[in-house]
């Protein structure tokens, strides 16, 4: 019998533990009563987290007129929405940090999504897209499904990342599996209970009836085509891999697409040293 995508998903939430520190900071950014103090005081117990909070802050991505030197300083300029999705990313990327890189090519696994997520951000930002507060964790998470299948199904999975310019990723997952990575995806950050605004995009941009779907899908699907394309220079072209409709919907041109990339390839290997991801070439 065929699993499903949540039967995959319910293995790699045994395997892949989210740690005790990020229950608990999720558990402090959830509660109305969580002073940014008290927050500062709960990061500081992990240093990893807390020099990474500092690296994004002072980061290109944000920008800021001056060096942030402490972590109170970063949490009162981000802002708790901010700190939240960093957490977030943090520890959820940190729970498949020890996957060994030989199963899967980590490498280009890391770089499309963290492009998909970085391009998520630019557009959502350029176009002023509604309801894109948490785009960047949808593209940066949208295919954590492989690695939550990759376990124990290695020469699957292989199999659906040697496509080609005949086949798309989302074809040979399909074929193999009788879904995509991403629907696994879905159903792992559902037990992990991740915010449905991170969830939803990422269980509709693969769906045959996008053009019906929100704007925070259409860009996902956007964005996770243009980080592959990205990551396989001369395997596919923009306009055989994007949908020229969707593009019309949200109203961007493929020179805007080119400009979106500059910002991407100008912030993504900044972005893959902050993050707890082994297989990663440093």
């Amino acid at each position: 019998m065929s699993k499903l995508p949540l039967d995959y998903a319910m293995q790699a939430q045994e395997l892949c533990v989210l740690s005790d520190v990020y229950m608990t900071l999720n558990r402090m950014l959830s509660s109305d009563g969580c002073s940014m103090e008290e927050l500062a005081d709960a990061i500081a117990y992990e240093p990893a987290i807390a020099a990474s909070i500092l690296k994004i802050a002072n980061s290109a991505m944000f920008s800021m007129p001056r060096e942030i030197d402490s972590l109170a300083k970063a949490l009162v300029l981000l802002g708790i929405k901010q700190v939240k999705n960093l957490v977030n990313a943090y520890g959820i990327t940190a729970a498949f940090s020890g996957i060994d890189p030989k199963v899967a090519d980590m490498d280009k696994f890391w770089e499309i999504s963290v492009d998909c997520a970085l391009i998520c951000q630019y557009f959502s930002k350029d176009k002023q897209i509604p309801n894109t507060d948490n785009i960047f964790l949808s593209g940066l998470f949208h295919n954590l499904g492989m690695l939550a299948i990759v376990h124990s199904e290695p020469d699957k999975v292989r199999y659906c990342e040697g496509y080609d310019s005949d086949e798309t990723p989302w074809l040979r997952q399909h074929e193999m599996f009788g879904f995509t990575f991403a629907d696994c995806t879905t159903e792992l950050l559902k037990l992990w209970n991740l915010p449905d605004s991170i969830i939803q995009p990422i269980a509709e941009f693969n769906s045959v009836e996008l053009a019906e779907q929100a704007a925070n899908s259409k860009l996902l699907y956007i964005a996770s085509r243009i980080a592959v394309i990205n990551a396989e220079p001369g395997v596919y072209t923009k306009e055989a891999l994007i949908n020229q409709g969707i593009l019309d919907d949200l109203a961007i041109s493929l020179d805007e697409i080119n400009q979106s990339l500059e910002y991407c390839n100008l912030q993504a290997m900044e972005l893959l040293s902050t993050f707890p991801i082994q297989g990663r070439k440093r």
